[in-house]
């Protein structure tokens, strides 16, 4: 039995297991419990072994289980990737190093705080300067609404923080060897603070109901696209290739594709690319031919996901116009998502297509034209866009239109709370290996701003969400054969905490391991200066 024991205690098993649950919790994976336990036993690790070890294996640990949960996820080269993976990995550690050098083992209860605090901290700073969310923790809570909840009142720095200060807590209550006396107090607190939460948590889902009188019937539209990319290949090089709809974004064929694209871009004009104007106008038909349907079938709003609407810039005037006269006769509101191709030669300073998503209204007039704020690193120019979040104000609630990766970014979509937002509206394109996570990390832009959530996408989940996250409807691209979502989406949006209250949670977990850190400082300052004495009596 003790034999038992010590094994179970093996700091290195612990890494193991460490890195094997945060892995089950990356972007691929999205296994819920992954970081509960991930952040527990690597914790464990941290705090077991002397800290050279912890941060040469420390730091391996998480290469090892950031290149398995992340390859195929970030569309960047993998040499890109690997470089990338080194800084990522450097800061992970970062909070496993404060805790270690601060003690926090050592401090009792309230050494438990420090952990989590340098948590959020970290994930918050990888936010600031137009930083996106990807790799945070409270990604992975989706399958557990009752835990979003608190994102609400803290955004998700408020989830992360719960995580994190399980680890911590599960690490204290080890180190007491479970016994109630020593665990009881700190217990019952911990035990209370995850209660509340919890019940907050469960009566704030479980108390909705929507009057139907009171929703908008909303449909969102796509199409498997990936017949233009063969064209244009095939028109370029007189070579046949086959493009899988679930291909990643590195995917050899994928970027041997994507060698036609540039020639295409650059001249698709050419008497060579006939083919691919065809297909092109084909499936441009195809759209309005589908948002045809979704209106007959009683859409009032209807949303193309992202960039789908590919087409030449001297198309776009037709297009519109085109577009203008179907919403006018059907009397929709429009979100016509398009990718624009902008013909010349290559020149990186000059944008070789806009993305963007024109807004028409039933009268037949564009209420507004609003370009992708956030672009995808390795993947997209900057599109000239202002970062101003649009308000449509419409009888069926305020619309705001985003595309895609704009999601990511808490602090650009703090602007939906400020101006009222009811409906997001998030036309996007994804692949396999994101899916469905990518999707539902919009899902708490929308807890935490008080809107619904309405994202059609390419190549992944389509999904529609309430203000508390709440799923309304989702179409799976790949076993959906029409490709289209149609939901009843509540017309109004409500008012949250967050709202109210910002960020306070991670500028208090800021000044508290500002705090732990100077304190850290100043022991060391003291231990030097005794020495410096000693030293000069020596001397003497």
């Amino acid at each position: 039995m003790k034999t038992f024991k010590r094994y179970l205690s093996n700091p290195y098993l612990a890494l193991f297991l460490g890195m094997f649950f945060m892995t089950l919790g990356s972007a691929k994976w999205t296994l819920f419990i992954g970081p509960w336990l991930g952040l527990a036993f690597f914790l464990y690790f941290m705090r077991m072994v002397k800290i050279w070890k912890a941060i040469v294996f420390g730091f391996l640990g998480f290469y090892v289980s950031g290149l398995v949960g992340i390859y195929e996820v970030f569309p960047a080269p993998l040499p890109i990737l690997l470089i990338l993976l080194l800084i990522i990995s450097a800061m992970g550690l970062l909070p496993y190093i404060i805790d270690r050098l601060s003690n926090a083992r050592e401090r009792g209860f309230l050494g438990s705080l420090i952990f989590p605090a340098a948590f959020v901290v970290m994930e918050y700073l990888n936010t600031l300067d137009r930083g996106e969310v990807w790799s945070s923790i409270a990604n992975t809570q989706y399958q557990v609404p009752a835990i979003q909840q608190i994102a609400s009142v803290f955004g998700i720095w408020g989830i992360s923080f719960l995580i994190a200060w399980f680890a911590s807590l599960v690490n204290w209550m080890a180190a007491q060897q479970w016994k109630w006396a020593r665990i009881r107090t700190g217990g019952i607190i911990a035990g209370t603070v995850y209660f509340v939460v919890l019940a907050f948590g469960i009566l704030r889902v479980s108390l909705v109901d929507y009057d139907e009188s009171e929703t908008v019937k909303i449909a969102g539209v796509t199409l498997d696209n990936t017949n233009v990319t063969e064209t244009i290949y095939h028109d370029e090089f007189g070579k046949t290739i086959t493009i899988k709809p679930d291909a990643s974004q590195t995917s050899p064929e994928l970027q041997e594709a994507n060698r036609a694209m540039l020639p295409f871009i650059e001249d698709p004009f050419a008497e060579k690319f006939k083919n691919a104007r065809k297909a092109l106008n084909a499936n441009l038909d195809l759209l309005f031919n589908k948002t045809i349907q979704m209106a007959d079938q009683g859409a009032k709003i209807i949303v193309w996901s992202e960039a789908i609407g590919f087409i030449i810039n001297s198309q776009e005037e037709g297009v519109i116009e085109r577009a203008k006269a179907m919403a006018k006769e059907k009397q929709i509101y429009l979100f016509m998502s398009l990718g624009v191709v902008n013909p010349g030669p290559y020149n990186p300073e000059r944008l070789l297509l806009f993305n963007k998503t024109i807004t028409l209204t039933p009268e037949g007039e564009v209420a507004n034209v609003y370009l992708k704020s956030n672009p995808v690193p390795f993947a997209e120019q900057e599109y000239g866009s202002d970062d101003i979040i649009p308000l449509i104000d419409t009888p069926y609630g305020k619309l705001s239109p985003v595309i895609c990766y704009d999601a990511d970014f808490p602090h650009f979509l703090k602007q939906t709370g400020k101006i009222g937002t009811d409906i997001l509206l998030v036309p996007s394109g994804d692949w396999k290996a994101i899916d469905p996570y990518h999707a539902y990390m919009s899902s708490l832009r929308g807890i935490e701003n008080g809107m619904s959530v309405i994202r059609p996408v390419s190549r992944a989940t389509s999904i529609a969400t309430d203000p508390y996250g709440t799923l309304l409807g989702s179409t799976d691209f790949y076993s959906s054969k029409e490709k289209t979502l149609m939901v009843n989406v509540p017309i109004h949006g409500i008012n949250t905490i967050y709202n109210r209250i910002g960020d306070l949670l991670p500028f208090s977990a800021v000044v508290f391991i500002a705090y732990i850190l100077i304190e850290m400082l100043l022991k060391i300052f003291r231990k030097k200066i005794p020495n410096k004495q000693k030293r000069k009596v020596v001397g003497v």
